[in-house]
């Protein structure tokens, strides 16, 4: 899905859930809208001006989830205050006049919510939101988060003690971003948002305001902008909404505000920038051209109207970059481009176009890509062209529909916490489908040709350029290649194309059905068919109207040769590629209106096509993903745009200490294994896609094919759907095994780091350490009770490492391992710190792992890490994807089918003496091995000349 049908769908299920409550003002969200409301929802407001709004759901059962948000953010701090929303948010989770610093986090870990994921918070140029998912929220659990949760609102602690410890882990945060991203938003804020205050509010702030926040001026911020009719609680879950809107109203109700309310900042209208165009030189970037168009922000409220000009829009915009992205598929300068439409509250509207050039042929790929949009500007789309995208959305929103009672009560949550701050209103799925088909008929061409010169009107093109090397002629150059750019002439609109599943091959005739076994306490049933191939399947409601679908065949990495150079790089290009006669063009046209996707993927043990579809549409899903199987297309424009794109991204693996470690890791963790080392640039460039087919095509074509099936559809369903594909292919061949392809062993211990360096920002290093465990489909108890050590160790890694040290912003630690691979395992922790923590990294981390193997945790200390991970897993087992995912073998393996029978018992079974008795046996018993990303010389010195 591109990145405009997704903002629409987002936009659309903002209309998910809407109505009154009985407290106060009921009437706040929809005030000026004749959107219809969904009574699901109770809205009110107490008599200090607190908003609120509660909604019961079903999913994930005993769940509640608990949103505040407060309409403050970076674009109301004060020019010395920058980044001081954000410094206030870290603030808030330190310590309140009754709940001592980390005593918060303990309460919602006790209560089973994981930090980070279940308890958070996020700051943005227009608000702060606080974020609680609460597993298990009977009353009692609610009133004690609530209280937590007001008593940070109205009372926080903000010491200078606390403000001082917390400014380095803020400073690591700033300093982690990665470095390119980070000058090309200095470059383009300044000229995309000339005259708006936006334009001079990272979120993050500045080094020195952020080094001159005190106690005394962020307790000054939290009284100004932290009242209660600047706040907003939402929840959302499987309670009463009576009992919680009575728990709102004790626990909020007697927040007072202190002092006069603000005036609001003044947040200006666009202006024409001093210069239009700017460029950012940063070495080894591609060449990427960005303009924007820009209009003054448009608060109308959000009514019927709205929604008609909102779909005129994003029907020009998509139809746009569909044309663009055509082509983009042949003889082009450009390797993409595409048109993205944002409203944003209190800032502005803009359309931005983003062009990558083939080769640096920047001034080329904006002729082609102006004269395409010259072309839109001169002559409406076609009817053919707006049915297409009506269809595509008509698809999605029928499946909101199907799935709006299993919708999960932290999406509802944040849907709402959105809409509040686009200035929308939710509703029911069926009211968005009855407004679509209200407005979908008015969608002519000439409407949606009128909405796309409404995309370029106002204040632009804006233009910044990146390139590896200072485009000659300066911004003189720039300024002419925008010129040529926009008196391009039209360029010729290509032929329409139709495209249905009558031009796919026929299947031979459906196969036979041996026999059935159902698994009864799982409700899984695994049938087989004559040619050798199965079906695994598992009926759920967990997503109404949704179906996955896998088919997993051959041996995957394990059935590659450990010393022959693999092509698995290239997996990303196999669904693309097409099918039979069908290029990626035809595949699209062939999807349209339908819910079904084709994927494709490596795993260690297999190799997998994949959709996710319906129970309409399954029959044909599972016709597609055979018929990749049965005949593939090698696309070799698509292969070479590939190619070409990956080369020219090349050198950003070496652009940041993360992105090094991420290109490097792999052959770290499975050393003296061809499968897993990096590519280099000379192998980019000179692989065929000859060789890309000859490479994949075998392994598509060996092994019986295993489906899995689970979700909304029934059994009888399922088989008839697997009888007409899977069991009518002739029997495959198995794949012929590669020698020493199961050989794999985890790194050795080694007294030093394997070193590796970077080029970019000189503040920033990745540093990793790790024990190797092992691997194979036994000792499934310790390999929890690993994983659980895992979860320990990261929270103890967290409160020394960033709460003690300030010397990350978010350590890591997990225990991976492969069941293919039996001698492979590795128990990990990692950080991105600063050069000079490196050591400090290394030694705390030692430290905890033989705190951990020395010494079980205390019960509460247990607790703490293990009800997180049981309430993850009880959520995770009621997805689809958990249960596509864990079916995988159950054909083959019946060791597998226990090891989900046990999942939940053995993690609730787990004691502190198992988990310290794992580590000591399996973690420290032998030495440690790590990586080290360090910035290289060249980065070094030019920071040290002052050029960074």
């Amino acid at each position: 899905m591109s990145l405009f049908r997704a903002a629409f769908f987002a936009f659309l299920f903002l209309l998910a859930a809407p109505a009154a409550a009985q407290t106060g003002d009921a009437d706040w969200l929809y005030r000026g809208s004749d959107i219809a409301r969904d009574p699901a929802w109770r809205f009110g407001t107490l008599p200090n001006g607190l908003r609120y709004a509660v909604r019961r759901n079903a999913l994930p059962a005993g769940q509640v989830s608990i949103r505040v948000r407060i309409d403050a953010g970076a674009m109301h701090e004060a020019e010395n205050e920058r980044g001081w929303a954000h410094f206030l948010e870290h603030m808030v989770f330190k310590g309140t006049e009754t709940y001592p610093d980390r005593r918060a986090r303990e309460i919602w870990q006790g209560l089973g919510a994981s930090f980070g994921s279940d308890t958070n918070a996020q700051t943005s140029p227009t608000d702060t939101v606080y974020i609680l998912n609460l597993p298990h929220a009977t009353r009692e659990p609610l009133d004690t988060s609530l209280a937590v949760l007001a008593e940070m609102m109205m009372r926080a602690r903000i010491e200078p003690a606390a403000v001082n410890a917390e400014r380095p882990v803020i400073l690591e945060e700033r300093g982690r971003r990665a470095e390119l991203g980070v000058r090309f938003q200095e470059i383009s804020q300044r000229i995309f948002f000339s005259g708006l205050r936006y334009a001079e509010r990272d979120t993050i702030g500045t080094e020195a305001t952020l080094n001159g926040a005190s106690a005394e001026g962020l307790r000054a911020f939290y009284r100004r902008w932290y009242r209660p009719e600047r706040a907003t609680l939402i929840m959302v879950g499987d309670a009463d909404p009576a009992m919680m809107e009575e728990l709102i109203r004790a626990r909020f109700g007697g927040w007072r505000s202190e002092g006069p309310a603000p005036a609001e900042p003044t947040y200006g209208t666009p202006a024409e920038p001093a210069q239009p165009a700017g460029s950012l030189v940063y070495p080894g970037v591609p060449t990427v051209a960005q303009l924007m168009w820009i209009r003054p922000y448009d608060p109308a409220p959000h009514t019927m109207a709205r929604e008609r000009r909102h779909l005129e829009e994003m029907l020009a915009a998509q139809i746009i970059s569909r044309r663009l992205e055509a082509h983009a598929r042949g003889q082009s300068a450009f390797l993409g481009a595409g048109l993205g439409l944002v409203r944003s509250r209190n800032v502005a509207d803009w359309t931005s176009l983003s062009i990558t050039a083939r080769n640096g042929s920047w001034r080329e790929a904006m002729l082609e890509a102006f004269a395409i949009i010259g072309d839109a500007l001169q002559a409406p789309p076609s009817e053919a062209e707006i049915a297409r995208e009506l269809s595509n959305l008509r698809t999605g929103i029928a499946s909101a529909v199907a799935g709006e009672a299993t919708v999960q009560s932290q999406s509802r949550a944040n849907q709402l916490a959105g809409a509040i701050d686009n200035n929308a209103v939710v509703a029911t799925a069926m009211t968005v489908r009855d407004n679509f088909e209200a407005n979908a008929p008015q969608m002519t061409p000439e409407r949606v040709g009128m909405a796309m010169r409404a995309l370029f009107a106002g204040s632009g093109p804006r233009f910044v350029l990146a390139t590896p090397e200072a485009a000659a002629g300066g911004e003189t150059a720039l300024a002419e290649g925008l010129a040529a750019a926009r008196a391009a002439a039209p360029a010729a609109r290509a032929a329409e194309r139709r495209v249905s599943f009558d031009d796919l091959p026929p299947l031979p005739p459906p196969g036979r059905e041996l026999s059935r076994r159902r698994i009864a306490d799982m409700d899984v049933t695994i049938v087989r068919f004559a040619n050798g191939s199965t079906l695994t399947f598992k009926h759920t409601e967990f997503e109404r109207g949704s179906v996955q679908v896998r088919l997993r065949f051959g041996r995957g990495m394990a059935g590659l040769s450990p010393d022959r150079p693999s092509l698995a790089w290239l997996s990303g290009l196999v669904a693309a590629s097409g099918l039979a006669d069908l290029d990626l063009d035809g595949l699209e046209r062939l999807l349209t209106g339908r819910r079904m996707g084709l994927a494709f993927a490596v795993d260690e043990d297999a190799f997998m096509l994949s959709g996710q579809t319906n129970e309409q549409d399954l029959p044909d899903q599972m016709r597609l993903l055979v018929t990749k199987l049965t005949h593939p297309r090698w696309d070799p424009a698509l292969f070479g745009r590939f190619r070409t794109a990956s080369v020219e991204a090349y050198d950003l693996n070496f652009a940041s200490a993360s992105a090094r470690a991420g290109r490097e890791s792999g052959a770290v963790l499975r050393p003296n294994d061809r499968r897993w080392r990096p590519i280099e640039r000379a192998e980019m460039e000179s692989v065929t896609v000859e060789q890309f087919r000859d490479f994949f095509a075998p392994l598509l074509a060996a092994g019986p094919v295993h489906a899995i099936i689970v979700g909304d559809v029934t059994l009888e369903q399922a088989v008839e759907a697997a009888r007409r594909t899977i069991a009518a292919l002739p029997r495959r061949p198995l794949p012929p095994p590669s020698a020493n392809a199961a050989r794999l062993q985890p790194p050795a211990p080694a007294p030093a780091p394997r070193g590796f360096t970077h080029s970019g920002d000189p503040n920033q290093a990745y540093a990793m350490i790790g024990w190797s465990t092992f691997g194979g489909n036994d000792r499934t108890r310790e390999r929890r009770a690993l994983a659980l050590a895992a979860n320990i160790f990261e929270t103890t890694l967290f409160d020394r490492l960033r709460e003690g040290e300030g010397a990350t912003y978010s350590p890591d630690a997990s225990h991976l391992t492969s069941a293919p691979f039996r001698d492979w395992g590795v128990f990990t922790a990692a950080a991105e710190v600063r050069p000079a923590n490196a050591p400090t990294f290394f030694r705390i981390a030692r430290e905890i792992a033989t705190q951990l193997a020395r010494t079980p945790a205390t019960s509460e200390e247990f607790a703490r890490a293990q009800n997180p991970v049981i309430s993850g897993i009880e959520r995770l087992m009621a997805t689809n994807a958990y249960w596509a995912s864990v079916l995988e073998n159950w054909d083959s393996d019946p060791r597998d089918i226990e090891n989900v029978r046990t999942y939940l018992a053995d993690y609730r079974a787990l004691t502190p003496e198992d988990v310290r008795r794992a580590v000591a046996q399996y973690v420290t018993e032998q030495g440690d091995w790590s990586m080290l990303v360090l910035p290289s010389r060249e980065s070094a010195a030019r920071e040290a000349n002052g050029e960074q």
